[in-house]
């Protein structure tokens, strides 16, 4: 498994392609979480593609229609293709229902190999920036703990109802019920094992020091992390480092980019985007390695001065 930084001379930066990159930092970087629902590193993976990475992405190309506005969705359709990489069994999007009432959806049921039982995996992709006791999404929307609660006590459980199974079924899938007389999905602080949630992503840590932030339980010592500021701290707190500025669809995985600028270009480019626009910016200090490629090392997202509070109109 990878862990942030990376090193500008690491084989990853070599990968020619972001879809490439960001297959491999899908499958190997750092997990988001790390408790016995959703461990660092899932069983099921040591029985896919063999290392070195490098062998079976050196002809891959993305799907056809892979890119979306919608990171979680690429994210999903990553590890698909991952799953077709290394050949495995696979069952995508799976509704739950019972006569008319949609109960919901099983995200991904996978089997390694002949001989090895399924696995019901729950994806998710997610950034959070933290601030006090909360961990929140750059859209004010989504928060880091209801994400744990809702996975751990309503996501995972689905594939113990006596109706998820009766549908598995119907796809020539199964996964053992803990009894067979339960028909209820039941919140549980320790799901099946056959159960498993897989979240990557990045968690944004206060730069200012005069704003604490204190991290669950659930998240892995190791998570890929980066800084968040204010925009109007942004002259102070930002390191007189290369800078790139990432597109929405580029924030899966550690850039890697043919250009960087200066910090006084950087500041530019903050000052006229906040003067018409109250979404965050998300900026990578950038170094450069012997083949002229401009390699990520640390990750930004620069907030409006409101943030996390709603913007007056």
């Amino acid at each position: 498994m990878f862990s942030a930084p990376l090193d500008p001379s690491h084989p990853y930066f070599s990968l020619p392609s972001q879809y490439q990159r960001d297959l491999v930092w899908s499958v190997l970087g750092p997990a988001l979480l790390d408790c016995d629902w959703s461990p660092v590193r899932p069983a099921f993976l040591q029985h896919g593609p063999t290392l070195p990475w490098q062998h079976w992405l050196d002809a891959q190309q993305p799907p056809q229609q892979f890119r979306s506005p919608r990171l979680g969705l690429m994210f999903e359709q990553l590890w698909h293709q991952y799953f077709e990489l290394g050949g495995m069994q696979w069952l995508a999007n799976v509704q739950i229902q019972d006569e008319k009432r949609t109960l919901g959806e099983l995200d991904l049921l996978v089997r390694p190999e002949a001989g090895h039982g399924a696995c019901h995996l729950e994806l998710a992709l997610k950034f959070y920036l933290g601030i006090g006791g909360d961990w929140i999404g750059p859209n004010r929307r989504d928060y880091l703990a209801d994400k744990i609660r809702h996975t751990r006590d309503k996501q995972l459980p689905l594939a113990n109802h006596l109706i998820s199974q009766q549908t598995l079924q119907q796809h020539g899938w199964s996964l053992p019920l803990k009894s067979s007389s339960q028909s209820q999905p039941q919140p549980q602080s320790q799901p099946q094992p056959q159960s498993q949630a897989l979240m990557r992503g990045c968690l944004f840590h206060p730069a200012d020091p005069a704003i604490n932030a204190t991290l669950p339980e659930e998240v892995n010592p190791q998570h890929w992390s980066g800084k968040w500021i204010h925009q109007h701290q942004s002259t102070q707190l930002l390191p007189d480092s290369r800078w790139f500025l990432l597109s929405k669809p580029q924030w899966i995985s550690p850039a890697c980019v043919g250009f960087s600028v200066d910090k006084a270009a950087l500041l530019r480019h903050c000052q006229a985007h906040f003067q018409h626009l109250d979404t965050a910016l998300c900026a990578v200090e950038v170094q450069q390695n012997d083949q002229g490629r401009w390699c990520e090392q640390h990750r930004w997202l620069i907030m409006p001065d409101h943030w996390p509070r709603p913007a007056e109109r």
